[in-house]
């Protein structure tokens, strides 16, 4: 039976399972995203439940060698970020990222370290929607679809501050005079994206609307839920 002691991960889902478990999607550090029972976790004496929750690093120990592993033990760890209001709906989002794109069992070593430095940028209550697109700009860049923030994709000309484009899915940044089109965006927008440098609330808005139509492309139908709490 292969064990696993101590692994850093966090809870990104949790669905009950018969009257007293819980099936939990957690994202690992070395394991990547893994399914994980913890049986018994609902009852009123279980040593693990009021741990087992989102947005806290633990330490995992497991068993099993089928898809569905058997948590037997766990443990806080260093870094537990306190979300709440908008940061908290940022939290659920920043999950169900994970979930969606990621596939399960692949290791993601820098991503897990981006995403754990995400939710304490996030607990602090500050340029959310930019650590937000500096963690989707990772996370693209992990999953194999780097964004390409330097040069317009036809010409190699680096992108012009004052310039507009329109970014197209699986291709790049290409430079267009109608800056009314719904997808146009200013080429400083491109530049501090990719400097992790967004402050103006234009920048902001126009990253977003970016980062939307790449990450829609990549659901491919589906739908995040923790959208509709920004509404």
């Amino acid at each position: 039976m292969n064990r696993v002691n101590q692994q850093a991960g966090f809870i990104l889902k949790s669905q009950p399972f018969k009257e007293t478990s819980l099936i939990h999607q957690v994202f690992t550090r070395d394991y990547g995203v893994i399914s994980i029972i913890s049986k018994g976790s609902r009852a009123k004496n279980s040593k693990h439940g009021s741990l087992l929750q989102p947005f806290r690093l633990l330490l995992f120990s497991w068993v099993g060698k089928s898809d569905l592993k058997t948590l037997t033990s766990v443990e806080e760890g260093s870094n537990t970020a306190q979300l709440k209001g908008r940061s908290l709906y940022c939290g659920f989002y920043v999950n169900e990222l994970i979930l969606n794109l990621l596939h399960k069992h692949d290791a993601h070593t820098a991503l897990f370290e981006m995403f754990k430095k995400t939710f304490f940028q996030l607990s602090k209550d500050e340029h959310l929607e930019a650590n937000l697109r500096q963690f989707e700009k990772v996370l693209f860049d992990q999953i194999g679809y780097g964004l390409m923030l330097e040069q317009e994709i036809e010409t190699r000309v680096n992108i012009q501050p004052d310039k507009y484009y329109i970014y197209r899915v699986g291709y790049g940044a290409v430079v267009t005079n109608d800056i009314h089109h719904t997808d146009a965006i200013l080429g400083s927008t491109l530049i501090n994206l990719r400097r992790n440098q967004l402050h103006d609330k234009n920048e902001l808005n126009q990253a977003k609307r970016l980062m939307r139509k790449l990450i829609d492309a990549q659901l491919d139908g589906k739908i995040l839920k923790s959208r509709e709490l920004f509404v």
